[in-house]
């Protein structure tokens, strides 16, 4: 059966009401208890503990009867008793949206400002970082890390490594209609994992490692045939492709010989998000601004 049918609807209104209704008779009919004043139940402990067999405390009653009470106005009201939000039409959801109307009219002033200044002009306003750095911490920090160090595959955004270039206007496009990156396995163009292996070397060449010269010298004809067109003969990318800096030692997917190895055999895929529809351009300009703020 569907659990969201009408059936499971009013299996529950029927039992809260007769729950509520027997808390009511239980309590009415244990008002009195019909025994002589002093007279115990007969439970003994400790050889000389007793239990008097009084009734409820009327207070106590008429607290009792007064939280039924309650309850039942409230799911009378709200969405317990009744479908479609009870008699006030209350929903999680309109809620929601009244408290981001409110919240919108109460900062429509001060997004506005915002609104009409660039990235850079926003990464030197105080108020303004600390507004990005909750825009942050909410969608960013999930890949990115809570520090904005990034992660395995995961771009570093506090060094001055960029894929899509440094540039104010570069940052926001990202923000507002994210990237997909591609690089594709090459072993089998290249010839083998051998292949992939001296192209790898030459790649560690170009940012400064000690590797393998004779794999190097292989490895940096194949380089120069297929890989320059995106990272460049210098191997120090391009960023209209996306093609990453080889030269500088930073390493999204990893930086050991056998990590490169694997990337360049067999590819990876990357993807940012778009943020446009998401949070807009007033709040993509914040988070730009604060990416500009704290890179070095």
């Amino acid at each position: 059966m569907d659990f969201t049918s009408q059936f499971w609807i009013y299996l529950i209104l029927i039992g809260t009401v007769l729950s509520l209704l027997f808390v009511v008779v239980l309590a009415y009919q244990n008002r009195h208890t019909g025994s002589a004043a002093n007279e115990t139940t007969g439970h003994v402990w400790d050889e000389d503990l007793t239990e008097y067999d009084n009734p409820l405390p009327a207070w106590w009653l008429y607290l009792l009867y007064l939280t039924v009470v309650f309850g039942a106005v409230y799911l009378v009201l709200y969405p317990g008793m009744l479908p479609n939000g009870g008699f006030l039409n209350w929903t999680q959801l309109g809620q929601y949206e009244a408290e981001i109307s409110d919240a919108n009219q109460a900062y429509a002033e001060t997004m506005e400002a915002y609104g009409q200044s660039t990235p850079s002009e926003l990464a030197k306003n105080p108020q303004a970082i600390k507004t990005a750095a909750r825009l942050f911490s909410q969608n960013c920090a999930l890949c990115h890390g809570s520090d904005a160090r990034g992660a395995p595959g995961i771009p570093n955004l506090r060094d001055d490594d960029w894929i899509y270039d440094s540039s104010p206007d570069a940052i926001l496009t990202t923000i507002l209609d994210g990237r997909y990156g591609v690089m594709p396995g090459w072993e089998s163009v290249l010839g083998g994992r051998e292949a992939s292996e001296d192209v790898a070397n030459y790649v560690l060449q170009l940012s400064g490692e000690v590797v393998n010269v004779d794999s190097a010298k292989r490895g940096e004809a194949k380089y120069k045939t297929i890989c320059a067109a995106c990272h460049g003969i210098d191997g120090k990318g391009n960023p209209l492709l996306g093609g990453m800096n080889l030269t500088d030692r930073i390493w999204v997917h990893g930086g050991s010989f056998e990590q490169i190895v694997d990337v360049i055999a067999n590819g990876v895929t990357n993807q940012m998000p778009a943020y446009r529809n998401i949070l807009g351009k007033t709040k993509s300009k914040l988070l730009a601004g604060y990416v500009l703020s704290i890179s070095d």
